[in-house]
């Protein structure tokens, strides 16, 4: 090492210095060498202990992945030994097979032809599907048994040469029965008509309404636009007659005086209409009872618009005894000035018996 053989250099130097200075000076030199050495020695001494570190880590990941791929190779083996028990469980259950004879197989044909068209029938559809055909290739020995040809199907286990089968490909139709049209029904034509008759004649007609589908359209609102099934067409009794109908912008306005604001507020919402301001004002009636109501019942409101009502106050009731009025506990006189203060505050209805 270079730094070595410099402190060497220096030592010798500080043995033949003669003098103070020069001895000073090579012992320096020399502390300067030694300084030097002793921190190359800790960065070394500091590489060795990664260097160790990493290398024990990578002892414990070389033992992690022998310990992985042994429980992999025993699952591998476990597998493969799996896979040879079943192979032998398939080769005996093959060798076990019942033969079919050809009776038995066209009766299965049958019964498979008849079970996909009952499961197309089931099918809610409003499409009418049917199995037209069935192609089937068989390998086989053909046979005479007096006047009847036999199928002899060769089993899992007979080693059969291929030259000594006969292919044999056939086709197994079937033929839709005529529709029985007793459970069907004309379906109404409600093209043009308004929403509410178009869903009175197809109740009457013995179908329910379906799906509502609203579209931008020129026509009235609420005409309908078109039809599924459409109309003069036929279907069963009960299906429903989905209809397509131009937007409905504007509804008309329940009348709701006299109702209480919990079965207004349900009212127009189910319409399409907001429950708006409500303002208590004293009255005769029972308290929470709608008087009057910003749009006039009858009119036509758009879609989303709030009503505003008024309603009986809670805080004051008024009766009519004797031509006296009471207000909570007090009585008032016509003549009394707090009448003329309080009927400004009452509807025109109670303004008229308070006159009589």
């Amino acid at each position: 090492m270079t730094d070595v053989s410099e402190l060497r250099k220096n030592i010798e130097s500080l043995n033949k210095a003669t003098t103070a200075a020069s001895k000073r000076k090579s012992y320096l030199l020399a502390e300067r060498s030694v300084a030097s050495i002793e921190a190359e020695f800790n960065n070394i001494n500091k590489e060795l202990v990664s260097k160790s570190d990493t290398l024990e880590k990578l002892r414990k990941e070389n033992l992690a992945l022998k310990q992985e791929y042994n429980v992999l190779d025993s699952r591998v083996k476990d597998i493969i030994n799996e896979k040879l028990e079943m192979e032998k469980k398939l080769e005996q259950l093959s060798r076990t097979r019942p033969e079919l004879s050809s009776t038995n197989l066209v009766r299965a044909f049958s019964d498979s032809l008849n079970s996909m068209d009952s499961s197309l029938k089931g099918s809610s559809s409003r499409v009418n599907y049917s199995i037209s055909s069935m192609n089937i290739k068989l390998k086989t020995n053909i046979a005479m048994n007096g006047n009847d040809l036999c199928f002899q199907l060769p089993k899992a286990d007979d080693l059969i040469p291929a030259s000594n089968l006969s292919e044999v490909e056939f086709t197994i139709s079937s033929s839709s029965k005529a529709p029985e049209f007793t459970s069907y029904e004309d379906v109404p034509d409600v093209v043009g008509v308004d929403l509410e008759t178009a869903i009175a004649v197809i109740k009457e007609a013995g179908f329910v309404q379906g799906e509502l589908i609203e579209k931008d359209s020129e026509l009235e609102q609420g005409t309908v636009l078109s039809q599924i099934p459409s109309g003069n067409s036929v279907a069963k009794s009960g299906d429903a007659v989905d209809l397509v109908i131009s937007k409905i912008t504007s509804v008309e306005v329940p009348d709701l005086a006299g109702n209480t604001l919990a079965s207004a507020k349900k009212s127009l919402v189910t319409i399409g209409l907001s429950l708006g301001k409500v303002t208590e004002e004293v009255n005769s009636l029972k308290a929470g009872t709608i008087i009057s109501q910003s749009i006039e019942a009858g009119s036509y409101a758009d879609i989303g618009s709030a009503i505003d009502l008024v309603v009986a106050s809670s805080k004051t009731e008024f009766a009519a005894v004797s031509g006296k009025t009471t207000v909570g506990s007090s009585v008032l006189t016509p003549a009394s000035k707090p009448v003329s203060k309080v009927s400004t505050r009452i509807s025109p209805t109670r303004k008229s018996v308070l006159r009589k």
